[in-house]
């Protein structure tokens, strides 16, 4: 590069830096809003008896006639009486209530630039509060079935793949007596685009998830303190873990592309970290009253299930990558992997069923439910598209692998492992489905 050039290129990265430093500097000047500082009872605070009043203490004065607070129960009654602001302190006097959990909506304007924040969180009266109940007719047009599905998604390609690649990888080495796998590029990158699927899907979902708790409108949003719901909920709590967590998956799969004598180490920890995020998956919409066991079942099965359908993206994706080899080769690959996976598909196959199984039988009242509520029908449409991935499997482990053993050609199994493929997406996305669905009573 000539010394003009270069100068002129310096000049510009110096310019582009000062003005990302001054459009980042206008907003902490001139966004001060009245952010919630303390509140008294808290968040998450369980008392013996109902308060006489309610204090929140802001870092801004509010303006004492636009400030609104409520105070509602359970069951939709609001126990706060007229709110009275001095500077940054709102006092508003409660009413006696019953034992419960109470959510405190607040919004205040800020006398010094007008605008107008918002919050929720909760507390209860002699029991554990629960979280911020959401408000009635307030919602946010995207589904959460599909956010949910590409979380699941995220974890099949970044988790299931991973891994069970650095599985059944290793005899298709020493078929190849290769280093480096002819597919750990297209990995890599498989592994991204899982990782950033799910960490944008955990943010929408958990944004509109948070969105109706807090209320008003998608423009005022922006301007809502959501902390409360971030700590206080298994929502925000597992989007916390599970966002730094997909940022660690991005670190790893980074250092994999610029190593690449340790990219196969590299991988297969990014493989074993993702499947570990799924646990957030299960945390987030798992019910405290279900117990531990229910919380570690419903995770076996996630990464049970990722284990499955990554393995026969893995195989497919192997297979895929080695068509420039000779035939015989190519042949040698794709049956070592498959041989491999069956092996290993076996103990993941009765770990989806067991544990979906004793999951079932603890959500359902009754059998009548598979058929009487909208979370029975889904859970048996599901059970019935598994079993036909169940039966698939049988037929590959019971009459293809022998015949592949034997030396049959692997063009043999490839229709039938792509339905087997197509089938446990479709579980996937029932199984999205029945996670935003609320189970019978």
């Amino acid at each position: 590069m000539k010394p003009g050039v270069k100068r002129h290129a310096k000049r510009q990265g110096l310019l582009t830096v000062a003005c990302a430093l001054i459009v980042l500097a206008v907003p902490a000047s001139a966004g001060a809003h009245a952010a919630l500082v303390t509140a008294t009872p808290g968040w998450g605070t369980q008392l013996s008896a109902m308060p006489h009043a309610l204090r929140l203490a802001f870092d801004e004065d509010v303006v004492p006639q636009y400030a609104r607070v409520a105070v509602v129960s359970t069951s939709g009654q609001d126990f706060a009486g007229s709110p009275e602001a001095s500077g940054a302190v709102v006092i508003v006097p409660l009413r006696a209530g019953r034992t419960g959990s109470y959510t405190v909506r607040w919004r205040v304007l800020a006398s010094s630039d007008g605008h107008t924040t918002e919050g929720a969180y909760s507390f209860g009266v002699g029991v554990k509060p629960l979280p911020p109940a959401p408000l009635g007719g307030v919602g946010v047009p995207v589904a959460p079935q599909i956010l949910a599905w590409l979380q699941f998604l995220g974890v099949v390609l970044a988790g299931g793949v991973l891994t069970f690649r650095a599985l059944v990888w290793a005899p298709a080495a020493r078929v190849l007596e290769e280093r480096e796998a002819p597919d750990a590029r297209v990995a890599i990158w498989v592994g991204v685009a899982g990782a950033v699927i799910a960490l944008h899907a955990g943010l929408l979902a958990f944004l509109t998830g948070a969105y109706p708790i807090v209320g008003g409108t998608l423009s005022s949003f922006v301007d809502s303190e959501i902390e409360p719901i971030r700590v206080a909920t298994h929502l925000g709590q597992a989007w916390t873990l599970t966002t730094f967590a997909w940022l660690g998956v991005l670190a790893l799969l980074v250092a994999a592309w610029v190593t690449p004598r340790q990219r196969e180490p590299l991988l297969a920890g990014t493989g074993v970290l993702s499947l570990g995020i799924a646990l957030g998956l299960s945390w987030a919409s798992h019910p405290e009253s279900h117990g531990n066991l229910a919380l570690v079942a419903d995770y076996a099965h996630l990464v049970a299930a990722a284990l499955w359908v990554g393995g026969l993206v893995a195989v497919a994706m192997i297979a895929a990558t080695t068509r420039s080899l000779p035939s015989a080769a190519r042949e040698a690959v794709a049956r070592a992997c498959i041989l491999r996976f069956s092996k290993l598909a076996v103990p993941a196959v009765a770990v989806v069923a067991i544990a979906g199984v004793y999951l079932a039988l603890r959500e359902l009242p009754s059998p009548s439910a598979l058929i009487s509520s909208s979370y029975g029908i889904t859970l048996f449409v599901k059970s019935f598209v598994a079993l036909g991935a169940l039966a698939l499997g049988g037929y590959h482990r019971r009459f293809v692998v022998p015949r592949l053993a034997a030396g049959a050609t692997v063009v043999t199994i490839r229709r039938t492992l792509t339905l087997e493929l197509g089938l446990l997406l479709g579980v996937l996305a029932l199984a999205a489905v029945l996670s935003q669905t609320a189970p019978p009573a």
